[in-house]
C-alpha cells in the first residue's frame, strides 16, 4: 500500500525545478540569444565519464537534460519527467509514474527503460561512478511496466526525499541510446527545453531552442544559450558591465557589493545549506598528525575571511547545515594561535604544509591569507595554484596536501559527509579512517525520522570538527548578477543559475 508524497516532500533547499516563465511582450523573435559566464568548464556530461558537476556545469547540463522530479519556485517537490511519485509503508519503495508522449533530442521516446538503464548503470560497482556512495543506499531500479518504474531502497533513508532531485550527474535521464553509443559525455541528449549544438572547449558550449519540448506551458524564449567560459570571475564582472555576457554567477564579495548599487544590474541571491570546505589529507605528513590538523583549524580565522575577502556576503558555519543552534560543533576555530601554538611545539619539529589553491584571484587571495594565519600558527605553508580542472583531477588522484572543496546545497547534507567522511568510501578525498565516524555516519544514514537524522548529523560534524580532516571555510548563499530586465530566473537551488525559462522584460 503506498501513500502520494508529493504535497509532504517539499523543502527549500536543494534544486531548482521545471517552471512555466510568463512570456515577454517581445517572445517568439527571432535569433535570441542568451549569454551566461560560467567559471569552470564541465569534464563531460555522462554520468560515469564526467565524474562530477560543479555549479557551472550543471547549469550547462540543467538546459539539456531533465530529471524525474523538482523543486519549483516556492520550494514544492514537482514533477519532471515523472508526473506522479508515492512510497511504500515501510519508506523502502518509491513508485514513479512517467509522462507519456515524450521524446529525446534524438528522437527516441522517452519510456522507463532510460531510467532503469540509466540508475542501474551508476549503482552498477563495476562502472565506478564517482558518486556512488551517496546513492547506494538505492538497491536498484526496476521497470513495472513502459511508464512506471520503482526504486527499491536497502533500509528506510530520509534524503530520498531529495536526493533524485539533485544537481548531480545521478540524477538527470539521459538518452540510453546516447549512453550505448558512448556520445553522451561530449555530446549530451536529453529531453530538456534546449539541445546540444556546440562545445569549442576553453571557449563556449552552445544549446539550441528545443522545438519539440514536451512541456508546452513552459515558454521557451531564447533561440540559444551560449555558456561562455570565463574562469576568472573579474573578468566576467567586467564581461556583464560591458554587456558581453548577460548573467553570471559570482561570490566575489565586491563584485555583489557593487551590483547592489549598479542601476543597470539585479543581484539574485539565495542562502542554502553546506559550504566552502578544505580538505587536510591524512595521508600525506605532517598531517597524518591530528595535532597538526588541529592547530590549522584554530588557526583558520573564518570569520575574518568572510568580513575581510567576502565583504560579509556569505555566513559562517560550523555545522554546513541549519541546526537551530542546538547543536554542539565542537568548532574549533577562529584564530586561535596560542592554542595552536601550543600544539605544533608538541610535535617538537618544524611543520610545513602546501596548499592548493585555484589559479584564479579568489585562490590566489585565500592562499596569502591562509599562509599569514598559518605563520601566526608557527606553521610555514607553501601556495600551489593550479588550474580548475586539473584541480579537481589532482585532488582524485590524491596528489596534494591541502585543498579547497565545497560541500553542496542540498535539503540534507548527510550523504555527502557520509561519502566525504566514511573509511571505505572512493569519495573520502581526505584519507581520513576512524572507526567511530563509521558508526556515526553508519547511525546518521539509518535513522527513521527527520529527527533522529538531524541529531545524528551533528554528532558527525562534531567529530569531524574535533579530528579535523575537513575544515569549514564559509558558508553558503549563492549570488547571480544580470542585466536589469532579464525575468524568469528560478531560485538559485544549490547555486545552479536556471536559465531554462528566462526572458528579457
Amino acid at each position: 500500500m503506498t501513500s502520494n508524497v508529493w504535497g509532504r516532500l517539499g523543502r527549500v533547499g536543494c534544486v531548482a525545478v521545471i517552471g512555466t516563465a510568463l512570456a515577454a511582450g517581445a517572445a517568439g523573435a527571432a535569433d535570441k540569444i542568451l549569454t551566461v559566464g560560467i567559471e569552470q568548464e564541465p569534464t563531460g556530461f555522462d554520468a560515469v565519464k564526467g565524474r562530477v558537476l560543479g555549479e557551472a556545469p550543471a547549469s550547462v547540463m540543467l538546459t539539456m537534460v531533465d530529471r524525474l522530479m523538482a523543486y519549483d519556485a516556492d520550494g514544492k517537490l514537482v514533477g519532471e519527467l515523472a508526473e506522479s511519485m508515492s512510497e511504500s509503508d515501510d519508506g523502502l519503495h518509491y513508485d514513479f509514474k512517467l509522462r507519456k508522449g515524450i521524446k529525446f533530442h534524438d528522437g527516441t521516446d522517452f519510456t522507463a527503460d532510460d531510467v532503469v538503464k540509466h540508475y542501474n548503470r551508476i549503482l552498477d560497482p563495476a562502472n565506478k561512478y564517482v558518486g556512488l556512495l551517496f546513492l547506494n543506499v538505492i538497491k536498484d531500479a526496476e521497470k513495472l511496466d513502459d511508464y512506471t518504474v520503482r526504486i527499491n531502497l536497502k533500509h528506510r533513508w530520509q534524503p530520498m526525499r531529495d536526493g533524485l532531485s539533485a544537481f548531480s550527474l545521478c540524477c538527470f535521464i539521459p538518452s540510453a541510446k546516447a549512453v550505448a553509443a558512448d556520445t553522451m559525455n561530449r555530446h549530451p541528449v536529453g529531453t530538456g527545453p534546449y539541445k546540444f549544438k556546440e562545445w569549442r572547449g576553453g571557449d563556449k558550449i552552445v544549446v539550441e531552442r528545443n522545438p519539440n519540448y514536451w512541456n508546452k506551458d513552459a515558454k521557451v524564449y531564447f533561440d540559444e544559450i551560449v555558456f561562455r567560459l570565463l574562469p576568472d570571475q573579474q573578468t566576467r564582472f567586467a564581461a556583464l558591465q560591458s554587456g558581453e555576457i548577460d548573467i553570471t554567477w559570482t561570490d566575489r564579495g565586491h563584485s555583489i557589493v557593487q551590483a547592489k548599487s549598479d542601476p543597470n544590474l539585479t543581484l539574485y541571491s539565495r542562502d542554502g545549506e553546506g559550504g566552502g570546505i578544505l580538505f587536510l589529507n591524512n595521508s600525506k605528513p605532517p598531517l597524518d598528525d591530528v595535532r597538526v590538523r588541529r592547530a590549522l583549524s584554530m588557526a583558520w580565522d573564518q570569520k575574518y575571511y568572510v568580513q575581510s575577502q567576502l565583504q560579509g556576503t556569505q555566513p559562517v558555519t560550523h555545522t554546513g547545515f541549519d541546526d537551530d543552534g542546538k547543536c554542539d560543533s565542537g568548532y574549533l576555530g577562529d584564530g586561535k594561535f596560542a592554542a595552536a601554538k601550543k600544539l605544533i611545539a608538541e610535535v617538537g619539529k618544524p611543520v610545513e604544509v602546501e596548499l592548493m589553491h585555484t589559479a584564479t584571484q579568489r585562490g590566489r587571495e585565500f592562499g596569502l591569507l591562509w599562509q599569514q594565519l598559518a605563520k601566526r600558527a608557527g606553521i610555514t605553508m607553501k601556495l600551489k595554484p593550479m588550474d580548475q580542472l586539473a584541480f579537481v583531477g589532482t585532488v582524485f588522484k590524491n596528489d596534494y596536501q591541502m585543498a579547497g572543496w565545497r560541500i553542496a546545497d542540498a535539503g540534507d547534507i548527510g550523504p555527502q559527509l557520509f561519502a566525504l567522511l566514511y573509511s571505505k568510501s572512493p569519495y573520502n578525498l581526505a584519507h581520513y579512517a576512524d572507526a567511530e565516524m563509521d558508526k556515526l555516519l553508519l547511525a546518521m544514514r539509518t535513522a527513521e525520522t527527520p529527527e533522529k537524522r538531524k541529531t545524528a548529523m551533528c554528532a558527525v560534524v562534531r567529530k569531524m570538527n574535533q579530528d579535523a580532516p575537513i575544515l569549514w571555510t564559509q558558508g553558503r548563499t549563492h549570488n547571480a548578477i544580470a542585466k536589469k530586465g532579464l525575468k524568469g530566473l528560478r531560485p538559485l537551488y544549490q547555486g545552479i543559475v536556471d536559465v531554462r525559462f528566462a526572458y528579457f522584460e
